[in-house]
């Protein structure tokens, strides 16, 4: 006679979350002073502190006046974040925008879609 033995299933174990910190997130400020470069190097930080901010009440203010070189990265991460903001009816505020960042923004035609230009004098 055959014997029959039934192996038993093993459960993994259960195991808890880790507790979650009752600490609040510090939000970001409202404005953002850019570095000189914003390089494809610095596109990762940038669109961090963008994501920071994109859900602030606040109008976000992008102080400009540093910039000396823009990679088209990162003036394509200032887009998506003007265009979300702009989306849910959140205001995004350029601050002295430098030569070099009006006129990159120029050559890849995305003034309009940035909302940027020129300062009146």
């Amino acid at each position: 006679m055959d014997e029959i033995v039934a192996e038993g299933v093993a459960e993994a174990p259960v195991v808890a979350p880790p507790p979650r910190s009752k600490r609040k997130r510090a939000k970001a400020p409202a404005a953002l002073k850019l570095p000189a470069e914003l390089g494809i190097e610095q596109a990762s930080a940038l669109h961090a502190a963008l994501a920071e901010r994109i859900e602030s009440p606040q109008t976000v203010v992008l102080d400009g006046a540093d910039v000396q070189r823009v990679h088209t990265a990162v003036l394509q991460l200032f887009c998506l974040f003007c265009r979300d903001r702009r989306s849910a009816g959140r205001k995004v505020q350029w601050q002295q925008p430098s030569a070099a960042l009006l006129n990159a923004a120029a050559l890849l035609g995305v003034t309009t879609l940035l909302q940027i230009a020129q300062e009146e004098p």
